[in-house]
């Protein structure tokens, strides 16, 4: 069993090859990546043939059972990556301006106060930090 498909059954869910597939490409990943990048992905690892239609069920089913989560890009395209256990989904993401990467920043939480999470049905917070990552931070140095 890889990687993959023990992280779906280790959450008691039931693993498919296209599930399996799609959170391998996750795995992988070193950033959160848009559906036409797992696509590419996909379609470069993988015999099966995935469709877009598919493969957004299988990124929303994934999403919906907290495996991988989403984060807005720039040009506001969904941008996915995999869900750590210390992971909540009100943490920041760091968008590089020079590569273009999105990194969580699990370190920078959002603590709403109870009130809004009471007064308020929350489905979402976006924390969107605009700069270099490190190894782009890390070039550009003399």
């Amino acid at each position: 069993m890889n990687n993959a498909e023990q992280l779906i059954t280790n959450a008691s869910l039931k693993p498919t090859a296209a599930r399996t597939a799609v959170l391998s490409v996750l795995l992988k990943a070193q950033a959160a990546i848009s559906h036409a990048e797992i696509l590419a992905q996909l379609a470069s690892t993988h015999s099966h043939e995935f469709d877009r239609v598919t493969l957004y069920r299988v990124l929303e089913w994934l999403t919906e059972h907290a495996l991988i989560h989403r984060v807005i890009g720039d040009d506001r395209a969904w941008k996915f990556q995999i869900s750590s256990p210390q992971t909540t989904h009100h943490h920041a993401h760091l968008h590089c301006t020079q590569c273009g990467k999105t990194i969580c920043l699990n370190q920078i939480q959002a603590d709403l106060p109870a009130e809004i999470m009471t007064q308020y049905q929350v489905e979402s917070v976006d924390i969107h930090i605009k700069g270099c990552c490190e190894s782009c931070s890390a070039s550009s140095r003399p």
